[in-house]
Parts: C-alpha cells; structure tokens; sequence
C-alpha cells in the first residue's frame, strides 16, 4: 500500500550532481581585476567591470561563486534588477558551464559526455520557469514522461508507471461505465480517484517472480503515520525526525518487512540520497517521498534532457547573460580566500588576483564551504558556523559512459520496457557494490546526439561509489559491464565492442542528507553581504530537491541581497504544491493524536 510511495525514486535516478570541478566557463566580456598588492587607490578598491550598465550610480558588485544551477540562477535574477548592478560569476572548472550538470566532448571520437545523468520532475516548477526564461522550449530541450524499471539484489521488481497522462481524466466513476471483466483497466479507472502513492500503487507493474509478496507490500502501511505527521515546510519536523535513521524509521518504527525493506527501500535509498538506511536522515527519506510523490499526483514522472544539459541549456544561459551586458563569467577560477575589509569583501581568485564587491554569492556544495571556512574570516566569526560545515560529508560518485556500434541485442531487450533502470546495492556480489546503488540509462533512446549518429551510448551512474573511485578505469569499465549483466540478467557483454568510454570521479562531490545534517544546514542570508544558495540549504524551508531545490534558493539569495541593497530585482518564487485533501486529513488527524498522546517510540513527541 504506502510501501509504493517508493516507486517515485524510480523516476529519481538522480544525480543532484556528479562532479565537483566538471562545469568550466569561458571568460565573457573580461572583467578588470584587482590585485591584493596593488594601488589602494579609490579606483582600484572599486570594482570595474566592462560589463557594466552605464549609470550614474555606482553599481552594486555581487560575486557569485559556483557556476551550476543555484549560482547561475541567482545571476540571472540580479542581473534584471532596473538599478545599477554588476554581477560577476565565477567558476572553479576548466570544462563547460553547468555546475555538476556540465559536460563536454571524449578527445578520442568527439562524443558527448555529462557528469551524470539529471532527470527533471513534474514540480520542478521554479526549473521549469527558468529554462522558460532563458528563451528555451521546454518540449524541443526535454523528452516525454519516461518510466523507469527498479531492480534490488534478487532482480526486476516493478516497473514505475507514468501517471502524467491521467491527470486530465474525470474524478468520479458511475458503476455502469466500469469494466469489470478486466482488471487492468478497472484499475486504472480507480486510480486517478486516490491520492499519491495509492495510485501507483494499483498502477505498478510487478514483477511476478519477485520475493515481494501481498502481505510485504502490506506492512508499508506502518509508515502512514511518519508521512501523515512529517511536514516538509516545518522546522519542527524537521528536528524530530533528523535525529534518527531512515532504517530505524522503517525497520524498527514502521515496522516494514525485511522483504520490503530489502526489495524496495533499500534500493531507493541507495539511489536518491545515495546512501545506506543506517546512514540516511530519516527527514531527509521522508522529505524526499514528500517532494517526488506526496505534494501531487503525477509528482514523481520524470522527463530527461534531450541531450547534455551543457549544451542544452547552459550555453544558451550563458549567452543570454552575455546579452544583458551586467554579468560576467570566469572560468578556471577557483576562490581561495575571502575577506572582508572596511564594509567590502574581497575575494582572491587562484592566490593571485583579487575582486572587490559589495557581497558575496557561496553557490557550492557542503564540503566545498566546509573547506572554505578556513580562507574566510568572515564566515569563522559567525557563531558555531565552522564547526558545523566542517561535520558535513559529502557522497562520491563515478559515472561511466560506454560507447557502442550498437547494443548487444539482449541488453536492448531486457530494456525494451524503459531507457532508466534503477539498480540497488550488493548486486552480482562484487565487493565494491555492497553499499552501492547504480541507474543504467540507453542514451539512444533519451538523447537526440544518439539517433542516427552511427554509435549509441550506455550510462551507468555509480553512487556511494568510493571503492569504485580507487580504480584504473579499464578495471571500472568492466565492473560496469558485470554489473549491467547481472542487474539485467542479461549474458556476458564483451569489452571489446565498446569503441569509446569516459569516466567520471566526483569524490565527496553530492551532498550527503546523514543523521543530524538538516541542523547545520544554513539559511540563504548568512550575515549582510553574506548568502549561500544550493540543494543543502535552508532544508526545512521551500519543499523542493535536487536541481529545483537549488533553483529555489538561488531565487531566494537573489531577493535577500534585493532587500539588503534595494536592487528592484524581486522574483516571485513559485510554492510548492499544497497537500491534496487527502493528506491534509491525515495531517490534522497526525497533530490531534500526537497532542492527545504521543507514543514514545515514535518521534511524534
């Protein structure tokens, strides 16, 4: 029953990102530097830039460091600002633009590779207005909803359906119109009568030969009450259930199935937080259902970007910011030091040159500021600030791209059903993938640069990937290949026949939703001039993840520094779904009983 509210991951092959140091940007109408050492000169404190609009008015300077979702949205919405405003981006990689969304080409054939795989979800609706924005057809960059196969340690479990195409459909069924001589379609004419996940779950397809069984499926119901009583906009939620695991919630709490724990659970753990139940934030597993299933029906169909998200719609971003003539963007510059003098900071770029700005955008992720704390003064002197930043981990991933003349004819078939395979941990036994969760994706079939080219492309994302990490890339190239064999019961597939490959390390690079991590996860407005955007902060704020989380609180830094420095640049962020009726009830029902008399073995106190 509530045990499908997991099929949503299904769609959440994920990655918040793969790479750090993937994104490079090229340097855009350059920008003048100041150097540490150099003249003290008022002229030389100020910041000049070629990009700048003329104005009377000095311009405010804003640096944002970090060239991906969050800081590229944070710059485009400063730079609408009608004020006089200068907004220079800096980015620390020497690839193309996106962040942990960037790519490029293989030097050996030209094809293109991508940090990972990103998938775009139905209530990515702040996303969605955003590529709008730049100018780009969401049709001619994105492909249709795409349903995904889930596959844990004893094989093919279920096959998620798209439920985007029955939203239209009537909310009220007369007996006489019911077809009950075929229970399929019986079904789905009652699902679009239940709320999320109860209509997945009547709509999944099962796998037959799966261990999982009635009664399995069943004991998912003991996680009604941590979904009726978790509310992801409410910090107190968030307090309670930060404090314990994802597996003590299901297992111990809830009370779920081993079979069903193992089978489906685990899996999708492995795959959206990309990490072990023991090692999950129990808020962060329940935000997560909350996001990609609970906030509205169809939530969790996903679509996937007709090519690389570089090349798709970052370069089109890029130019676009060229064209409002306010911003600047920097490529191979990595922040080694930030200061703050005299109501200015100062920001040094590769220990050698210096900007000066009114304030500072941090658009990383947690490890990235956790290792900046100790080049900044201004953010040591914020209480208890390092020391947080400082305990939060990040979760390595490996992404490796096959190339081949064609699919070995059983691989193409065993994913005839879907392109997007969600794999869980300790499968085919190898030790590096115990704890390990991998999503196999045909590029042929998502991928525009993939039809007719003479060549298809095969994608495996690896996460908690670290021993994969250590390896030569030919030993991870064939742990691949076993590891495509065995999730899809398929016969050996022979090294030989992949002409081209690319692989990807991003050690400590996603950020890691671990026991107790939402209470050092910061606001956006850090100290005036001082502001940090990205998919781990402000978690009980805005309910959003991943790319739309980082979206959402690049908006959000942008309107702070707009209050703090009247830019007149305001941009409405758009909410997230309201609960549907029926959760509402569940809600309220939650909060009476938890006033009434909370029970001590759950976090309701």
């Amino acid at each position: 029953m509530h045990s499908s509210l997991f099929f949503y991951a299904a769609f959440y092959s994920v990655y918040r990102g793969v790479v750090d140091n993937v994104s490079a940007l090229q340097l855009i109408n350059p920008i003048s530097l100041v150097r540490r050492n150099g003249s003290s000169s008022s002229s030389n404190r100020r910041f000049l830039s070629r990009c700048s609009k003329s104005s009377e008015r000095e311009p405010c300077r804003v640096v944002v460091v970090g060239g991906g979702w969050a800081g590229f949205t944070a710059a485009d919405t400063l730079a609408r600002a009608s004020s006089n405003v200068s907004v220079t981006l800096l980015d620390a990689s020497q690839r193309g633009p996106g962040g942990l969304a960037g790519g490029w080409r293989t030097p050996k054939t030209g094809r293109p590779v991508e940090a990972g795989i990103h998938g775009f979800w139905r209530e990515y609706r702040n996303t969605f207005a955003m590529i709008e924005n730049i100018g780009l057809d969401l049709d001619d960059v994105l492909t249709n909803f795409t349903p995904s196969i889930l596959v844990s340690e004893n094989g093919r479990v279920a096959l998620a359906p798209v439920l985007g195409n029955t939203m239209d459909k009537p909310n009220h069924l007369q007996a006489n119109n019911l077809d009950w001589s075929n229970p399929r379609s019986l079904l789905e004419q009652i699902a679009p009568l239940l709320p999320s996940p109860l209509d997945v779950a009547l709509l999944a397809d099962f796998n037959p030969d799966s261990e999982l069984s009635i009664a399995d499926r069943i004991s998912g119901i003991g996680l009604l009450g941590a979904w009726a009583d978790f509310v992801q906009e409410d910090r107190d939620s968030w307090e309670r259930y930060d404090k314990i695991s994802a597996e003590n919630l299901f297992r111990s709490i809830a009370s779920i199935s081993p079979n069903l724990y193992r089978d489906l659970v685990a899996p999708l753990l492995h795959v959206l937080p990309m990490t072990p139940g023991y090692d999950c934030s129990a808020a962060a597993a329940l935000s997560c259902f909350h996001f990609f299933a609970l906030q509205s029906r169809g939530a969790f169909d996903v679509r996937w970007c007709r090519g690389s998200i570089s090349e798709r719609i970052f370069n089109p971003w890029v130019e676009k910011l060229r064209e409002s003539g306010n911003v600047c963007i920097q490529g191979s510059a990595r922040v080694t030091s930030i200061e703050h003098y005299g109501g200015e900071y100062t920001v040094m770029i590769n220990n050698k040159v210096s900007v000066t700005c009114d304030a500072v955008v941090l658009a990383v992720g947690a490890t990235a500021a956790g290792r900046l704390i100790d080049s900044c003064p201004p953010l040591q002197k914020i209480p208890n600030l390092a020391s947080k930043w400082k305990e939060l981990r990040g979760v390595s991933c490996v992404a490796v791209r096959l190339f081949f003349a064609e699919l070995p004819p059983s691989l193409a078939s065993a994913m005839s059903d879907s392109p997007v395979v969600v794999c869980g941990p300790n499968i085919g036994g190898a030790p590096q993938l115990v704890e390990t969760g991998f999503c196999i994706y045909d590029l042929s079939r998502l991928q525009d640069d993939f039809k007719g080219g003479g060549f298809v492309g095969l994608e495996v994302d690896f996460f908690r990937a670290d021993a994969i990490a250590k390896m030569r890339d030919g030993d991870i190239i064939k742990l691949t290949l076993d590891a495509v064999q065995t999730a899809l019961g398929v016969e050996s597939i022979d090294m030989e026949l992949v002409e081209d490959s690319a692989v990807i390390r991003a050690l400590n690079a996603v950020s890691h939703f671990c026991v107790g991590s939402a209470s050092k996860s910061p606001p956006v407005r850090i100290t005036n001039g001082l502001y940090i955007c990205g998919d781990w902060v402000d978690r009980s704020g805005h309910a959003s993840w991943s790319t739309e989380k980082a979206v959402v609180t690049g908006l959000q830094v942008a309107n702070a520094i707009d209050r703090d420095f009247g830019l007149d640049c305001r941009q409405a962020v758009i909410p997230a779904a309201a609960d549907t009726p029926q959760l509402m009830g569940l809600r309220k029902a939650a909060k009476a009983w938890r006033n009434a008399s909370p029970p001590r073995s759950f976090p309701l106190a």
